[in-house]
């Protein structure tokens, strides 16, 4: 294990789309352990493939530990790989004292084109669970193990259009905005009521700071993942700063990329998507 500074947690927009977030919250001080997903090949069951494996995983953490960035796979349909990804995390950087679970609505309007049963569940499993899922192993961490100061738990949204949005505004049809199908809209609906209801009963707690951000491309900080990155970064660590922690009425406000943090600023109404 490697004792170290401000260790972080980047869960959600995996490597290869998220490693520019990622590297430039590594360059903010921070050691960073970012998403990658679950490589499905490995699971052949021979001794060579577990044996090739075993060493892949052992050169990534090393390696991780030389950059300050170390990927980790994240099987996001599985409640045990939630709590796994944390345990992997903390064998690399010894703990977790932030943690960014990213839902970038843009990123994944790529996929689920279809509707149908199959895409349905495999949405549900890996854009809606599986945050859910690792919210609680993170919160569970923090209250065993950020006795001392609280953790920070961000709740990162890039807002895309979705398929009713295009109806309502036909020129976003011209290309230039990936249009989110059904089950991606619904989804990140569901990861904003999800963000904003744990902010309400977790953010009285002594061991967490929970923060909502949310942007979309009217933002120029939003389109750019290394902007975006160095704005959370100072952010949280204004929020670290403060000599008391956030509270529930503060936590459930959504925070505009590029905001600079107030204790009384209010920059959203909880109702509404913008």
């Amino acid at each position: 294990m490697q004792s170290m500074g401000k260790t972080i947690l980047v869960a959600g927009k995996d490597i290869p789309a998220g490693a520019k977030f990622a590297d430039t919250l590594a360059g903010t001080g921070r050691y960073v352990v970012v998403t990658k997903p679950d490589d499905d090949e490995i699971s052949e069951n021979t001794d060579n493939a577990i044996a090739t494996a075993a060493v892949a995983e052992r050169h990534q953490k090393l390696m991780g530990k030389a950059s300050g960035v170390a990927p980790v796979s994240w099987n996001k349909a599985s409640p045990i790989s939630s709590r796994t990804l944390i345990l992997n995390m903390e064998s690399i950087f010894t703990k977790m004292e932030e943690a960014v679970l990213y839902f970038d609505e843009e990123h994944f309007s790529s996929r689920a084109n279809h509707i149908n049963i199959e895409e349905c569940a495999q949405t549900s499993d890996e854009l809606i669970l599986s945050y859910q899922y690792l919210t609680m192993e993170i919160l569970a961490r923090f209250e065993q193990k950020n006795t001392d100061k609280p953790g920070t738990l961000v709740f990162l949204l890039k807002d895309g259009p979705s398929a009713s949005d295009a109806v309502k505004m036909p020129s976003l049809r011209n290309g230039t905005y990936p249009i989110a199908s059904p089950l991606i809209a619904s989804a990140a609906a569901s990861f904003a009521a999800f963000a904003e209801n744990i902010a309400a009963l977790y953010g009285d707690l002594p061991f967490v700071n929970i923060i909502l951000a949310r942007g979309d491309r009217s933002t120029d900080i939003v389109t750019s993942e290394i902007s975006l990155a160095k704005w959370l970064g100072s952010y949280m660590d204004a929020v670290e700063s403060q000599t008391t922690k956030l509270n529930a009425k503060k936590s459930v406000l959504w925070v505009k990329p590029g905001t600079a943090f107030s204790v009384s600023t209010s920059k959203f109404s909880l109702f509404g998507k913008k």
